[in-house]
């Protein structure tokens, strides 16, 4: 089981305490360096991730444009950096991060080499408006079900 804390005001209302509890026994925990930070009191991603990871057994920290970090056993195992690109928007990118991580883990892919997928999804949809991805070359949407609502 995986879980995306998916927002440090949620997480500040919730509490860490609660949310800690709440969520024990995860597997995998994706949260951005904010979160970590929430969730650990420790400011310095590489600190947060390495300490979360001695409670998750796999823990994947997104650093914005600045990849992500993979912690595993109390201890930062890899940084994947993210492509540069044009930034234009970053709403959808945290989602298409934990989405391409997960879709690779879910293929047998390593954890580095997840969050290394993650990071080019992450990249990817920042440089459009908006957090869906482009339209299919026949114009419906990657979701595979066609904008006029039939099948």
């Amino acid at each position: 089981m995986s879980v995306d804390p998916a927002s440090a005001g949620f997480l500040a209302r919730l509490g860490r305490d609660r949310f800690l509890d709440a969520v024990d026994g995860v597997e995998l925990l994706l949260p951005n360096a904010h979160e970590a930070a929430l969730l650990t009191g420790l400011p310095a991603p590489e600190a947060a991730a390495a300490a979360l990871s001695r409670r998750f057994p796999l823990v994947a920290v997104t650093l914005g444009g600045g990849g992500a970090l993979v912690a595993e056993g109390g201890r930062v195992v890899a940084k994947a950096a993210s492509p540069p690109v044009r930034v234009v928007d970053t709403t959808g990118a945290g989602d298409a991060f934990t989405g391409a991580f997960l879709a690779a883990r879910l293929a047998g892919v390593d954890p580095v080499a997840a969050a290394r997928a993650g990071c080019r999804a992450g990249a990817e949809a920042v440089t459009r408006t908006g957090g869906r991805p482009p339209p299919g070359e026949d114009g419906s949407p990657r979701d595979g079900h066609p904008r006029d609502g039939s099948s």
